[in-house]
This record gives C-alpha cells, structure tokens and sequence, in this order.
C-alpha cells in the first residue's frame, strides 16, 4: 500500500518549488515584456511605413521632401500634419516631448541617462500607447517608444531611434552601417555609440532582442 506524504516531505517539495519560481519567474516575465516590445515595434513600424508609403502615392511624390500637406495653421509642420493625417493619433504634446515620452532614458550596458535626444520635433501617443516623434518636416529622426512613459524607459528596450530616407523608407543603416551582427548588438548596448543600431539588429536577427 503506497504511503501519504509526511508533512515535513510536502514542506520540503513546497520550498523547493518556491525556489524554483523565486529563481525562473522574474526571467519569464521580463521575456514576456521583450517579446512585448519586439511585437508592438514590429507593429508599429508596419504601420508608419504603410502611412508614408499611402502618402507619397496620393500625393505623386519620390521623395519625403516634396510633402505638400495642407496644414490646419501656420505653426504645423508637414511632420505632424502627415501623423494627423495618417496616423491614428491618441493624444497631441505638440511641439514638446513631455508626456509623450519619458524625459530621461538609460542605456542597456551600463544604466547611464540621456536628456539631450527629444528637444524638438512634433510628438504624439498614437491609439496603441506608441509614443512618436518626427523631427520638423522629416529632417532627420523618427523617435518610437512602444510604451510612451512607461518603465523601463531604455534605449534599445522600449526605445528606439530611426531615420526615414527620401525615398520614404525607416531604416537606421544609411546613417551608420555595421557589417555584422556582433557590431550592431555592442553599438546596440553602448553608451557611447549609436544606440540606434539596435533596430537594425532587431531586423536583420529575425526580430530577437537578445542583447
């Protein structure tokens, strides 16, 4: 006859199974949020692209540059005037990043904290809680958080930096070209190099954030 467990055995199998969950949840977790963001990004670049791509069409253009929104007033950039026209937007912070975006964000590799990256520009939170911002008229950056002001507020994580070409494309490789996969991950979580590259990585990595 098979015996029951004694207390002190379903003790032991408790605190062994809680060590295990102590151990692999806090891992689970944060690979549910990567996945998360890796998602919402992937998203969300599908749909920026398609926007300008829609827009350039209707318009008859090869090039960004020759974007002739009509615009509400005399303060609107084509930029905004494209995100309202295009894009479904949420909530408007005009021409300051705050309560779009955090205000301070930390690199990957060594926690340091960047302010000087969203002074200027027009800023939105479009339906799906992604902040964006475009510098004035698409003269050099596209700025997406996939989470707006939501933690964990990292470049690289939740952040990210592109760049759209003349020909209406989001890329970051035009701007700064790594060769393989190992330089964009390092240049990726570095402080001093072009965090931006981390989107490339993403790309070219079948959309694994692993570093």
């Amino acid at each position: 006859m098979r015996r029951a467990f004694t207390l002190s055995e379903l003790l032991i199998a408790l605190t062994v199974v809680g060590v295990i969950a102590v151990l692999t949840v806090p891992s689970v977790i944060k690979n549910a949020h990567i996945r998360g963001y890796v998602s919402t990004l992937q998203t969300t670049y599908r749909q920026i692209s398609e926007a300008l791509n829609d827009a350039m069409l209707s318009q008859k253009i090869y090039t960004v540059e020759d974007f002739d929104f009509p615009l509400k007033d005399e303060d609107e950039t084509q930029s905004h005037a494209f995100m309202r026209l295009y894009l479904d937007i949420q909530k408007d912070c005009g021409r300051s990043s705050a309560g779009c975006f955090a205000q301070v964000y930390k690199d990957i590799d060594s926690g340091r904290s960047r302010s000087d990256m969203l002074n200027y520009g027009d800023f939105v939170v479009l339906r799906n809680g992604v902040a964006l911002g475009i510098n004035d008229d698409f003269s050099k950056y596209i700025f997406i958080d996939v989470n707006n002001v939501d933690p964990p507020n990292v470049l690289g994580r939740d952040f990210f930096l592109l760049n759209v070409t003349d020909k209406g494309e989001l890329s970051t490789k035009d701007v700064y070209k790594m060769d393989t996969l190992q330089e964009m991950a390092s240049d990726c979580s570095t402080f001093d190099g072009y965090f931006f590259t981390c989107f490339d990585y993403l790309q070219q990595n079948n959309w694994k954030m692993d570093y």
